[in-house]
């Protein structure tokens, strides 16, 4: 289905563009899609003497027919990049129905209208992910020219020959291919070749579903395995990765060879990498690809004895590789991918061990303002293209780490690091949203828009696309850990439009007007041209926009075409702006982790049949908007089969405690008594007695607290329930009383009050019956705990007929109890 939608809005792409209004164009929208449930926003900038503007509209592409309109937000300056000039945000989330569309406003007797857009159910990932994939595999370093000459290579300094074919390109304008550059710089080494790997494999294991439906599954696989292939070449046999296969930006292959690289192309021999200077990531991607159990040119088994060889060598050797000597922070979150890699696929205490040090690490590099620490001291950590890996890495880690003292530390360094992230981009007037950071500039903290042009590289800054893609990964990779949401993305809507908005001004969002992404949107850059054949593809993103160029604290605005041979900064493509934009995409399109499993147990017929469809519905609705998952028993054999131990909640939905099998029984009060999970049982589940021909099941009569069923009120009766409890979070926005209507009301031969580990939650007021009738207990709980139980568990004594999924305070109650059981 989303093939088909997919190839309907290409077609309704191509007859958009040629619909195009002719006009100045001041309002800045995503030139490419937004997911139909997502955040939607634009930009429009209009100059400070413009009247405020009343609304704007969301109009068929095809015909400027009106099926939205909207108020734009407050009028917003941004003097620093363009002084007499205003913005508004134009919000249209609300607006969900797939097709091509523009935005259309007047300004006086004008008309405007922005660039077209889809809008399509998976957005962004169902729109591009085939095109970056193929743009990687029209990047692979396979002509004949290149397979020449580095199938038999030299290490600069060396006579020795070296196999290390493969890999990917580096960019539109450089042929060379890297494991990171900037090496001397320290603080600054980018994640290259294998952080594409890694993103290749990442997204193959998170949107299966996705890639199928797009006929991607086998690209995706093939491209990632490639990669991990020229990793494995990459590996020397002392346990080194090389860095850098250096074209020399020589027509002549024969001149390419394995160094080091200092700044305007000086060439070295420390072409070893260390942690920071690809070998993590390296490291990272042949243990996660390793698990597939699947083969390139080297096997699965050898991926993975690479991968620890080359982990074991850097232990011992990766100071030395260092520019300066010592780790810093890169090195920490490389690592921390390395070593959660390797835990995970081999479940061995070194890995932990080296997991949990390097995360501990990064907690420890956590700044009172919320930022990172690079150094010691003194540098807030920034970074022009990886700047959300610290969040990511943790956020990975987290996958595996199960001890609750080094989550909860985690899990705040996550929060705050995001808190930060929302804080310094809202700050001041910035109506794109575009993602500011704290960076180090003349001995002083300052916060900015764009990475300081004076930096230690001494040369290099440019166009920032893979750094605003990388912070909307952290944003929603962390954000589900740490704010997750009902809302889009799962995560808190301030979280999900900062995510959305970085990758908006990607792809056309942005004052230029321009669509980073090219072969897509109304205005790319120029096609740009490499050497053997390679050049600028469909997919690949370039650079982007700076600050004003020559001013060294990255102040101002600039974005270049034409700048005498110096245009790359802003045009030329980039492997890791791709892979950064994967992670983002697939972020956008996963399918949140359930937070937990629920079994719920109810007879198929019976008395009690209309409850248990009533509570089906309103429990699978639950738990959608919530995130769980819950599978229907109708008996406890076939639950027992499946498992108890696989669900974090077993819910006892009108089944009697009679007629269980021995194995079953023993398998329930294991799972109770050890607390295994949690509990939460509804009216039958207290029919204790002889019934049907079966003996009382006395474990669970004294889980009950003692109590056998005695009576019941056959014509049914109003009552008001009265809250004993309240600080139990069960009871929690539960008011002090409240009716339930036409209920059965069991009576049993003693109060579950009388048992010492039962906590009465609840009570029935039996003189407020509307019935009149002798069937009465006196002291009648109806909500209660057993707290000797070290599972969690709660039983609910109402749960007769549907009617009470018309009762709010009902809903409330079970709500309460459900997630309440069903947290450890």
């Amino acid at each position: 289905m989303v093939t088909v939608v997919l190839k309907r809005c290409v077609l309704l792409l191509f007859l958009c563009f040629t619909l195009t209004v002719v006009g100045q164009n001041k309002i800045f929208v995503n030139q490419v899609g937004f997911d139909f449930a997502g955040p939607k926003l634009a930009v429009l900038q209009t100059d400070k003497k413009t009247p405020t503007v009343g609304i704007f509209n969301i109009v068929n592409a095809a015909d400027n027919k009106i099926l939205y309109s909207g108020k734009p937000g407050s009028q917003k300056p941004l003097d620093e990049w363009f002084a007499g000039k205003v913005f508004y945000r134009l919000d249209f989330s609300n607006f969900r129905k797939p097709g091509c569309y523009k935005i259309h406003l007047k300004q006086g007797s004008r008309s405007v209208y922005s660039e077209e857009f889809v809008i399509v159910k998976d957005g962004l990932a169902g729109l591009t992910i085939p095109s970056i994939i193929n743009y990687y595999h029209k990047q692979r370093a396979n002509t004949p020219e290149e397979l020449a000459a580095d199938i038999k290579i030299s290490p600069k300094g060396s006579s020795k020959k070296v196999d290390v074919r493969g890999g990917w390109a580096d960019a539109s304008g450089d042929i060379s291919k890297y494991f990171s550059h900037l090496a001397y710089a320290n603080y600054m080494s980018p994640q290259q070749i294998p952080m594409v790997a890694w993103s290749l494999i990442n997204t193959s294991e998170a949107i299966p579903d996705l890639l199928k439906q797009l006929n991607a599954t086998d690209s995706i696989e093939r491209e990632a395995l490639y990669g991990a292939d020229y990793l494995m070449r990459s590996l020397t046999a002392e346990g080194y990765f090389y860095m850098i296969i250096f074209s020399h930006f020589n027509k002549d292959p024969a001149a390419r060879d394995i160094v080091g690289l200092l700044a305007n192309s000086v060439t070295t021999t420390d072409y070893q990498c260390a942690f920071r200077e690809g070998g993590g990531m390296a490291i990272a991607s042949l243990a996660r690809i390793s698990r597939w159990r699947k083969d390139g040119d080297f096997t699965a088994a050898q991926y993975l004895e690479g991968a620890k060889r080359a982990f074991a060598h850097l232990l011992v050797n990766n100071s030395k590789y260092t520019d300066d000597g010592k780790d810093n922070i890169i090195d920490d979150y490389c690592a921390l991918m390395a070593s959660t890699e390797l835990w995970i696929s081999t479940n061995e205490s070194l890995y932990q061990e080296e997991a949990r040090k390097r995360a501990h690490n990064l907690v420890n590099r956590m700044s009172p303002a919320g930022y990172f620490m690079a150094n010691d001291a003194g540098r807030p950590f920034w970074h022009g293209a990886d700047a959300g890996l610290p969040i990511v890495a943790l956020a990975r880690f987290l996958d595996i780490e199960k001890d609750p003292a080094t989550r909860t530390l985690v899990l705040n360094t996550i929060k705050k690091a995001l808190d930060y992230n929302l804080s310094v981009t809202s700050n001041v007037a910035n109506p794109f949203n575009y993602a500011r950071q704290s960076f180090l500039y003349k001995g002083k903290v300052k916060d900015g828009f764009f990475i300081p042009q004076e930096n230690e590289t001494g040369w290099w800054w440019q166009g920032e696309n893979a750094r605003l893609a990388s912070l909307a990964t952290a944003a929603l990779v962390g954000g589900r850990l740490v704010y997750p949401g009902k809302g889009p993305y799962g995560v808190k809507p301030e979280l999900a439009s900062y995510a959305s908005d970085q990758l908006s001004w990607i792809l056309g969002g942005n004052p230029y007007n321009m669509c980073f992404m090219y072969g897509y949107g109304k205005k790319n850059v120029p096609y740009m041209a490499a050497l053997f054949g390679h050049g600028s593809q469909k997919g690949g993103i370039s650079n982007g926009i700076t600050g004003k160029e020559g001013n060294g604290d990255g102040t101002g605005i600039d974005f270049k075409i034409h700048a005498d041979g110096n245009e790359w900064r802003w045009t030329e493509q980039w492997l890791p702006h791709a892979a950064w934009f994967l992670q983002a995409v697939t972020a956008m399109a996963e399918k949140p982790a359930p937070r937990f499993k629920v079994a719920a147990l109810a007879e198929n017929g019976g008395h009690h049949l209309a409850y248990t469809k009533a509570a089906k519905v309103w429990l699978n609705k639950l738990a959608a908007d919530s995130n769980f998952v819950i599978d229907y028993y109708d008996n406890p054999e076939p639950l027992v089969k499946a498992g108890l131990n696989s669900y974090q909640l077993i819910i006892q939905l009108d089944y009697p405690p009679y007629s269980w099998k021995k194995e079953a029984e023993e398998a329930f009060k294991d799972y109770i008594d050890k607390g295994k999970g949690g509990w939460l049982g509804f009216h039958h589940a207290t029919l204790l007695g002889e019934f049907d021909g079966f003996p009382i099941w006395q474990w669970y009569s004294d889980f009950m607290g003692g109590i056998r069923f005695k009576n019941y009120i056959p014509e049914f009766a109003d009552g008001i329930v009265h809250v004993e409890t309240i600080t139990n979070p069960v009871m929690k926005g539960l008011p002090s009383s409240f009716i339930i209507k036409k209920e059965e009301w069991y009576t049993y031969d003693r109060s579950p009050r009388l048992n010492k580990d039962i906590q009465v939650l609840a009570s029935v007021d039996e003189k407020s019956y509307t019935a009149s009738g002798t069937v009465k207990m006196g002291d009648h709980p109806v909500v209660w705990t057993n707290k000797s139980k070290k599972a969690k568990n709660i039983y609910i004594f109402m749960g007769h007929g549907p009617e009470l999924f018309s009762n709010p305070y009902y809903l409330k109650l079970f709500k309460n109890a459900l997630f309440w059981t069903a947290k450890p």
